[in-house]
């Protein structure tokens, strides 16, 4: 292994250093000619421009002969280039040689086009003129313009690119010879260091070897070493630390995954590729009442089932069936194919559900639609029962038709009661129906609605003491809590014995807390989690009182307010129904959602939650409208609820 993994690692390591070495060179040559050519150029330019404008001076007359000579010379043997001055026909007025070694002959017949361009006006850039004599030469040449803009002359810098070109040869050089020196060096080195570190491999890959094995008990030695080995050491001692957290991990997983599935009220099983039985849980044992499972069919004899596992391995494809146990119970069964990230099949699972609460709940619904159906054709028949012989001229009697009018009034103010209950509900469910948020008085509207039911409560002994926090303000529609109140109040008075307690709160926490308790007969604890629900009755021996939608109506306006509601009762006891609202403050800006007011058919504006006027018991009214909050004042009868509520 030694020698193996030298070789290996030598042979590599100069492979890359000499390739990295032979891509700086390159690299080097092409970017250090360039570097050079443009420095050059970027000093000729200025130079050529310095001359230029000397040259123009003279030739313009601005300055003397004598003064024309002295700065051309000085500015000639400092440009460090060969200079040539160009006369108004185009001939060689003067140069200066500084390093081409070239005449003016040479100059004439090399360079021509350049100085015909000159000439021409044009200004010349060039990185590579050759010459015959020189080789490549750096060119830069400027025309001499009068005021007119006519060429009056022109200058010509040339420098050879043989230094140039010296200074990149002896860099080159320096170059291979540091590179060659450094891939010895490290050559030398990496072979010392490869044998140093090669037995701690050699024990590492031992380990690794009893690893995979199963023994994860070894270590390693050599955590002390220096460097990367000492590194290596520790991380692979680490590594087998982890590992066998790990594999404990996903023992004490499955054996939770094993509890999960064993507290599963829903049945769980589970097969294979071949459709053997790897998983089940003990609730679809008890579902299907197998005692010894040791294939599937010992779990479920139903070979149909078995038969929809095996459709769903082969197709991909998701099935749901019902299955029909003895005792009139109701089985869900949704099974589907396992499939992994790659999209590999490796199972079904199916899941077992007992619908058969769900299938119960379904029944007493559909019954109690059935229900309220009945309750609206009853007011109709007994209204036309009674018109018709009101229509017939039969009724002659002046109080036999009083009462014929009192008792269809009845029946109306009923039927009314339903529909205006379901639409209620209906549109306080839509996602269109918002509220307009407000600071409201809760001392106020407790106040306001308590003795709307004075007459109610009064009539039966009930007494209603009222607890509300000082600066009680709500952020909140003050419609829709009368209306939440009324409901609650109304549905704690029909359940209130006479001579009982109605206690109505408020409390100033994180929120404002409001609480309508009573003492009354109380819920069954089975029913508590139903009583929300739409058309859901408690007491379904009643005939007369609530639709059950009162309490719907009720989730769904503390739903639009963002709030909360809870119920807590006790049977003989009475229920505590608590709900939040949020706390006004006064200096903060709190802008609830505007709904446009509905118009009336005079084209007045109508509050969203204006509740209709209907006599009580003793033939008084009383209106609630959607008013600033007015004056307290008692009333003789309650509000005609709009979503009473039937416990």
């Amino acid at each position: 292994m030694r020698s193996t993994l030298l070789r290996r690692f030598l042979i590599i390591m100069i492979i890359v250093m000499l390739v990295g070495a032979s891509l700086i060179l390159a690299g080097n040559i092409i970017v250090s000619k360039d570097v050079h050519v443009d420095n050059e150029m970027s000093e000729l330019i200025p130079k050529a421009t310095a001359v230029k404008n000397m040259l123009s001076e003279y030739m313009a007359g601005n300055i003397t002969r004598e003064a024309f000579e002295r700065l051309s010379k000085t500015i000639v043997e400092t440009t460090c280039a060969t200079t040539v001055l160009l006369s108004r026909d185009g001939e060689i007025s003067y140069m200066y040689d500084y390093d081409t070694g070239l005449t003016s002959e040479d100059i004439e017949r090399d360079l021509s086009s350049a100085i015909k361009q000159t000439m021409e006006g044009q200004s010349l850039h060039e990185r590579s003129v050759h010459t015959e004599k020189c080789g490549d030469l750096l060119l830069v040449s400027m025309p001499v313009l009068n005021n007119t803009g006519g060429v009056v002359g022109g200058v010509l810098l040339v420098k050879s690119l043989s230094s140039v070109n010296t200074i990149i040869y002896r860099m080159n050089m320096t170059l291979i010879w540091l590179s060659l020196i450094a891939v010895v060096l490290l050559v030398l080195l990496a072979t010392w260091r490869v044998s140093v570190i090669a037995e701690p491999l050699r024990n590492m890959a031992d380990m690794a070897m009893d690893m995979a094995n199963g023994d994860l008990d070894v270590r390693v030695a050599g955590e002390d070493a220096p460097g990367e080995v000492g590194l290596l050491a520790r991380s692979l001692n680490e590594l087998t630390d982890k590992l066998s957290k790990t594999i404990f991990q996903l023992r004490s997983e499955k054996s939770q995954l094993n509890l999960i599935l064993s507290s599963l009220s829903d049945g769980v099983a589970a097969t294979d590729g071949v459709g053997m039985l790897t998983h089940y849980n003990p609730a679809l044992k008890r579902m299907f009442g197998a005692v010894n499972v040791h294939c599937r069919e010992d779990l479920v004899s139903d070979a149909r089932i078995w038969d929809t596992f095996d459709r769903v391995y082969l197709t991909g494809n998701t099935e749901t069936t019902t299955y029909h146990l003895p005792g009139d119970k109701t089985i869900w069964i949704t099974i589907s194919a396992v499939i992994t990230d790659a999209g590999e099949r490796t199972g079904v699972v199916g899941l077992f559900q007992d619908m058969t609460a769900v299938e119960r709940l379904e029944e007493m619904r559909r019954e109690y639609v059935a229900n309220v159906s009945h309750e609206l054709r009853t007011p109709l028949t007994a209204v036309r029962g009674l018109l018709e012989p009101l229509a017939d001229g039969l009724v002659t009697d002046e109080a036999t038709r009083e009462r014929y009018y009192k008792t269809m009034l009845h029946e109306v103010m009923r039927l009314s009661r339903l529909i205006t209950d379901m639409l209620a509900l209906s549109k306080l469910q839509s996602k269109n129906e918002v509220f307009e948020l407000s600071a409201v008085d809760m001392n106020e509207v407790v106040t306001d609605v308590a003795d709307s039911f004075h007459a109610a409560v009064s009539e039966r002994g009930i007494i209603m003491p009222l607890d509300v926090d000082d600066d009680a303000i709500a952020l909140t529609n003050a419609d829709r809590v009368e209306q939440l109140l009324v409901i609650l109040i109304s549905n704690a008075i029909r359940y209130t014995p006479d001579g009982g307690c109605i206690a109505i709160s408020v409390k100033k926490k994180d929120r404002l807390i409001v609480s309508v308790e009573d003492n009354g007969c109380g819920i069954p604890e089975e029913d508590l989690p139903h009583v929300f629900e739409r058309y859901y009755k408690v007491d379904k021996s009643r005939k007369e009182g609530g639709t059950g939608l009162g309490l719907s109506i009720a989730e769904a306006i503390i739903d639009k307010l963002d709030e909360k509601i809870t119920v807590e009762s006790q049977v003989g006891k009475g229920t505590r129904f608590e709900f939040t609202l949020k706390r006004y403050v006064s200096d903060a800006i709190a802008l609830g959602p505007v709904t446009e007011p509905e118009l009336d058919v005079k084209g007045e504006n109508k509050g969203i939650s204006e509740l209709e006027e209907t006599p009580d018991k003793k033939g008084k009214g009383a209106s609630r409208k959607n008013d600033k909050r007015r004056n307290s004042s008692k009333m003789d009868a309650p509000f005609e609820v709009l979503g009473e509520d039937s416990r």
